[in-house]
């Protein structure tokens, strides 16, 4: 019986984020956008995400050795442009009776920014930021701490992804995992867990 679900925010219950805002910069300034998306995300975003730097900093840090001709608040305004709700998963966990939670891996000021245009948070009864806890998201860490705060066993639990190296460590522990592709795909693998 599944008695938590788990959802993660960028590219599950927001669409925009990163490969969005690194597709549109390389479009713009004809750049590989993978390339960039290894700079701003995988490099950057991450060394924030684990308060090495700053978001500010990641930013910065980003924009000056791609050497890109973009100002940092330019770049905001573009990535939080791409940003909207995925209406139907946020709805969908709205509606559930069993335990929710809004799992992200975000700086503070991203995370409040993200919160504070789209009023995502309501939609779960509970959220955690793992940056706030000072954990990495995708850890056997982070799987031990849910497991003990909501009381559960990993087989009682689905997690929802769009990056499949956060679903490893989880899936490895027993948690039934999701790769987010699109709501379509999701709904079904969701379907099909819930009736086990």
């Amino acid at each position: 019986m599944i008695k938590l679900v788990i959802f993660d925010a960028y590219g599950v219950i927001l669409d925009g984020g990163y490969p969005q805002t690194c597709q549109l910069l390389g479009k713009k300034f004809d750049y590989d956008w993978k390339e960039l998306y290894a700079v701003f995300y995988t490099k950057y975003f991450n060394m924030a995400a684990e308060k090495k730097i700053t978001q500010k900093e990641a930013w910065d840090k980003a924009i000056e050795e791609l050497g890109l001709p973009i100002e940092r608040t330019e770049l905001l305004k573009l990535h939080y442009g791409l940003m909207s709700l995925n209406k139907r998963v946020a709805e969908l966990a709205q509606s559930l009776d069993v335990n929710t939670l809004l799992l992200s891996k975000n700086t503070r000021e991203q995370f409040a920014d993200a919160e504070r245009l789209i009023g995502f948070q309501k939609y779960f009864k509970n959220v955690i930021n793992t940056w706030e806890l000072g954990l990495q998201k995708a850890s056997e860490e982070t799987c031990n701490y849910l497991f003990d705060k909501f009381n559960v066993k990993p087989e009682e639990i689905i997690y929802i992804d769009d990056q499949e190296q956060n679903l490893a460590v989880p899936k490895k522990l027993g948690v039934k995992t999701i790769l987010y592709e699109d709501f379509d795909q999701f709904k079904s693998e969701f379907d099909r867990f819930m009736k086990q």
